[in-house]
Formats: structure tokens, sequence, C-alpha cells
């Protein structure tokens, strides 16, 4: 292989981690902190009216996922007693947590008997004249037909109608909701009764979120809500069907920020101990493997300045804070990246004690441990795509990160330490003697 190729790979590399990391260090971009590091929000909430287990469970999983679908990553939402914890770590926009956290009301659907205003109505039959959503006047309405608990947890999504292009939102209807949607729908059809209109209100907190003219008398098991939506118009509304499916209202009970629970000195103490443990490691690599080692301890650093800015971006762009769970999964991959190292420097000094030179070498012993290098790290890498669709809270910090540096390690490997260990192989680096093998072998550890 041409060292011209072999010196571009490494500079282009090199210099592109470089920059990236002065160009974060110059802007002051660092990782965003969880909350064990931190700090954040914790906002505490419960039920206006008496709930099971099974029920606080089904309204933490749906403010989990409204907290996702709002780009709120790794929120910690749990059940403590009768109420529900909600830990937000490194949350940079508290209006838009917020926002995604307004669960207090029940979605309610009410037959539209006309919008406009000054129209009268018969409170004593359950009609209200309310506020639409877009502030686009009010709408008399007239009693409650159903609640939001006709809709499937979980299942509104925005989606592109293929047929026009348009956002539209589909929901699913649940079994025992499926005939009381229905009944609803056969009546705003017909423009029967409370509903002249022929429009069905979605209502949230006494607020219309949308009303949509109902166009077909049955449902068979999903709904298409379809209009001149924007894509934040659909992507309002499907939350506020997702919220609807709370089986229980619920209520804002304290808010408070919360301080770094980890403290800066254990923080310290953890990057102190994890720094020693490195070091031990470093002058056993030495010992073992002499001069080969440089290559280790260089290789290390372009890593750790890879990860940094990966971590960087990856914490900022999409809220996924650096927790002490993520923090592991970074000190776990370290010992992923030394079993590259050792895979491919055993099959070196095989190769040496072989007879063969080290420019002759190290190309072979990369070609030989290549896959076995990409399989390990694949498999590390499925772990942690797995770990990650399938927990939750801190545990995805863990996953994600873990996934992260295992990818780092692999562009480590290619770009920076095979052509590293190619251009040392072609200089007397490791045999600048007359008794070759004896110091080729001591040079990188692989006496007989």
């Amino acid at each position: 292989m041409r060292k011209r190729s072999l010196w571009a790979s490494i500079i282009l590399f090199v210099g592109l981690v470089g920059g990236l990391l002065g160009l974060n260090l110059g802007t002051d971009n660092t990782p965003v902190l969880g909350l064990d590091l931190k700090g954040g929000l914790s906002v505490i909430y419960a039920t206006q009216e008496p709930a099971d287990a099974e029920q606080l469970v089904i309204v933490r999983d749906l403010m989990r996922g409204q907290l996702e679908s709002f780009g709120i990553a790794e929120p910690d939402v749990r059940v403590e007693g009768e109420n529900i914890i909600v830990d937000l770590p490194g949350v940079s926009d508290q209006e838009a947590a917020f926002d995604a956290l307004q669960v207090s009301g029940i979605v309610t659907l009410r037959p539209v008997i006309a919008c406009g205003s000054g129209i009268p109505v018969d409170a004593a039959a359950g009609q209200a004249t309310l506020p639409r959503a877009d502030g686009l006047g009010e709408c008399a309405v007239g009693a409650v037909g159903g609640t939001g608990e006709v809709f499937s947890q979980g299942s509104a999504a925005a989606t592109i109608d293929t047929r026009n292009g348009q956002w539209v939102v589909n929901v699913d209807l649940r079994p025992d909701g499926q005939a009381i949607w229905n009944n609803l729908a056969q009546q705003c059809f017909s423009g029967a009764g409370d509903c002249p209109s022929q429009q069905l209100a979605i209502v949230l907190d006494d607020v219309i979120q949308s009303a949509p003219t109902v166009q077909t008398p049955d449902f068979p098991g999903s709904v298409q809500i379809s209009g001149a939506f924007s894509e934040d118009e659909v992507r309002s509304l499907a939350r506020v069907l997702n919220r609807g499916a709370f089986p229980v209202p619920v209520e804002q009970q304290r808010v408070e920020t919360v301080s770094a629970t980890a403290g800066q000195d254990s923080l310290d103490a953890a990057v102190i101990a994890g720094l020693i443990g490195v070091a031990i490691m470093l002058i056993f690599m030495v010992a073992y493997y002499r001069r080969l080692a440089v290559v280790i301890i260089v290789g290390l650093i372009v890593w750790g300045m890879t990860v940094f800015s990966l971590a960087t971006f990856v914490s900022q762009a999409t809220n996924y804070a650096l927790t002490l769970a993520g923090a592991t999964g970074i000190i776990v991959a370290v010992g992923v990246t030394v079993d590259t190292y050792v895979v491919f420097f055993e099959r070196l000094k095989d190769e040496v004690r072989h007879g063969r030179s080290m420019r002759n070498a190290a190309p072979r012993s990369f070609q030989a441990t290549w896959r076995t290098i990409v399989s390990a790290d694949l498999v590390s890498l499925m772990a942690s795509l797995i770990l990650f669709w399938l927990s939750v809270g801190s545990v995805k910090g863990f996953a994600l990160y873990l996934g992260l540096t295992t990818i780092c390690d692999l562009l480590v490997c290619y770009f920076f330490t095979r052509p590293a260990v190619y251009l040392l192989s072609m200089t007397n680096w490791f045999d600048d003697n007359a008794d070759h093998e004896t110091n080729l072998g001591a040079r990188i550890g692989a006496t007989a």
C-alpha cells in the first residue's frame, strides 16, 4: 500500500477529529449532563380521582411517550405511591417540556351545533359554547358523547396522505370504543340531533382542538382526520388524541429544579478513578507490547477526541443527556477498544514469531483480524441497539453511548490504527540493528 494513501488516511481523520474538537471547545460546546450530574426539572403529578396501579402505569407510559414525541429524550417517569414523578435531565427548552406535560384534562367528543358567536345553547341539556384552539372564534356544542378512551393508547400518528400529499392524523379505535365513536359518527353524518353541522368536536380542557366533518357513518377500526393542516397542527392533534387515552385525569402538584444528585465531588472522584484505571491498563500495555503501545496510547487519545465530539453532538441535538449510566457505557467501551488492539497485535506477534518481517506481517495481520474485529464490535453494537430499544430511562443512555463509542472504535481502527502500524512497519522503528529477528520480537513483545 502506498505511503501517500496511508498518510492521507491519518491526516484527514485526525484532522477532522481535531477540528471538531477544537470547534466544540472554541464555542464552549460540551456534552449535556444528566439529572444525576447537572440537574434538571422534576415534576410531581397526582390523579384527580382514585386510580389503581394499572391505571397509573398506563398514565406513566403515555406521559413518557408524549415527552419523547416532543424530542425530550431519556425522561425518567416513574410511579411512586399514588403519584407520578417526572425527572427531565438536561432539558434546555423548559417551555416545551411543560407543554408536553400539560395532561390535566380528559379529551371529550361532542357534536357541533354551529360555529359563531351568540348561538343559544341549552345548558340543562349539556350544551355549551367553547372556544377554538386556533383562536378562530367559538362553537356551540352538544352534550358529551364520549371520551378519548375510545382511542387505542398511543396509536395516533401524524402522516402524509400519499393520494394528495396532505398531512393527516390516523388513530385506531379500541374494540369497546368503536360503538361509541360510530354512534356519534352516524349522528353527525346524518346531521341529526345536536349535530346539524355534521362536525364532531375533539375537546381538551373545554377547548376545541379540532372539529372535523364526518364523511362516513361507519368506521371499522380506525379513523383518519384530514384537512388543511400544517405539520405542527397534525402532530399537536395526534398528541391530543393520545392524551385522550388517559384513564384518569392528572394534575400538576409541584415543580422543582433538581441540583446534581451525584455532586461535583462524586463526579471528580469518578473521573479520577477512571483515569487511574486507564493508566494502569496502559502501563500493562507498554510492558507487554513495548513499542507497539505507542500506537495504543495515541489511538486512545484519538478515540477519546472522537467520543467527546460525538457525545457533544448527540446530547445537544437529541437531548439525550450524558448521565452516570452513559459514562459507564463509555468506560465499558474503553475495554472494547483495547480488545481491538489486542486482537490485531496478537496476530502481528504470531506473524513475527513465524519469521516474517514487520513490513510483511502488518498488512497480513490486519487483513486476517479485521473481520474478527468487525464481528466483535457488531455484537456489542447489536446488544446496544436491543438494550436501547427495550429499555427506558437511564439504561437507554448506557446503551446509546456504548453503541456510539463502539462505532468510534471501528472508525479509529480502520482510519488511524491500520495506517499507523503500516507506516511504522515501513521504517526501522522495530528493527534498527543487525540482530533483526531478536530485536524485532523484543520491540513488539513477541519473543519466543
